[in-house]
């Protein structure tokens, strides 16, 4: 599927309007589409056919039971089903809350709508995107009327403000929320901040309220980074040096680094050489499926939206690793 759908409404006039014009779609009903709970039995023994697909030996499945004396219910796990296409998501612990999509984002939205005017609004994209059929969902809200310039020597691009929420019905990911930036230019994203961790689980305890984020924090911690990429992008260095920092980045493949390398090399032709065109040509990996870098498998697995994600805080984590930051304290 690796479904992507964009918004920006031409005719809302308040942020709510937006938020509803966008959840009306088709699409975005898709997106919202609720997720049900259903008991898992186990049958051992035998090789089964339901009316959805063969299970194999030993292989839990969903369907009611036929025969008390082989097939018994898992007590311990459920099975979470798409009400759209009928298909299971994943498998999670029988304590799982499962906190629907639409619950989320409506929670998300409300709170958006309550800690910034109106004006904040202006041009909102809406970006919703799905992997692994519907199992891991992300939804990114893109503000351009908090943009702010990006200046080298050789080229200026402004960059917005991104909140996007990310929730998994498979249990392959956290969830939460991720800040960041878009590149306007490129468009390169980057994580400046990643809300999926510590106890942002969904047991019997889990509270939506408490799952908000601060967004003055959010807001402040933008105007930050972007003094601290102003600052990458006045800093120049030497093309040796910038390859020697993608050599010494932890988990960088030979082959990763040859393509990177590439990448880097393109960005000087536009950025010029310096630690903002170093930046760009990693989140450039980590924000698109690219000839350059593709998502592996993606051509028959439902990957995209789950790798890029998986790829931009390893892009966090190389840009936060000592190699790289080397590059600002000896300028």
């Amino acid at each position: 599927m690796n479904d992507v759908l964009s918004f920006r409404s031409p005719t809302a006039q308040v942020a709510q309007d937006l938020f509803n014009e966008h959840n009306e779609t088709e699409q975005a009903q898709r997106f919202l589409a609720p997720v049900e709970e259903q008991e898992l039995w186990y049958e051992r023994g035998t090789s089964i056919q339901t009316h959805r697909e063969r299970y194999d030996f030993d292989e839990p499945y969903q369907r009611q039971p036929q025969a008390a004396s082989t097939i018994t219910a898992l007590n311990s796990h459920k099975v979470l089903v798409d009400t759209w296409t009928g298909a299971s998501t994943g498998v999670v612990g029988d304590k799982y809350k499962v906190t629907q999509m639409r619950d989320f984002t409506e929670a998300t939205e409300a709170m958006l709508i309550s800690a910034l005017p109106n004006d904040k609004f202006k041009d909102l994209e809406i970006t919703d995107s799905m992997s692994h059929g519907s199992a891991v969902r992300s939804r990114k809200y893109t503000f351009p009327a908090f943009s702010k310039p990006i200046e080298t020597r050789l080229h200026q691009t402004e960059v917005a403000l991104t909140v996007a929420l990310i929730q998994s019905y498979d249990g392959s990911t956290s969830n939460g929320f991720v800040t960041g930036l878009l590149d306007f230019f490129c468009t390169n994203g980057m994580i400046s901040g990643d809300y999926t961790k510590g106890n942002k689980r969904h047991t019997s305890g889990f509270n939506l309220t408490n799952f908000m984020l601060d967004m003055d924090k959010v807001v402040r911690n933008f105007y930050r980074d972007i003094h601290r990429y102003q600052i990458m992008a006045q800093t120049n260095i030497r093309i040796l040096a910038a390859e020697a920092v993608i050599e010494a980045l932890p988990g960088m493949s030979q082959k990763m680094q040859d393509k990177m390398k590439d990448q880097y090399l393109t960005e000087v032709k536009t950025r010029g050489s310096n630690v903002w065109a170093l930046a760009s040509a990693l989140t450039y990996y980590s924000s698109h499926n690219s000839e350059e870098f593709p998502v592996k498998g993606s051509a028959s697995n439902d990957n995209v939206t789950k790798s890029l994600l998986d790829r931009s805080r390893r892009v966090t984590n190389w840009m936060n690793s000592a190699p790289f930051q080397n590059l600002l304290l000896a300028a």
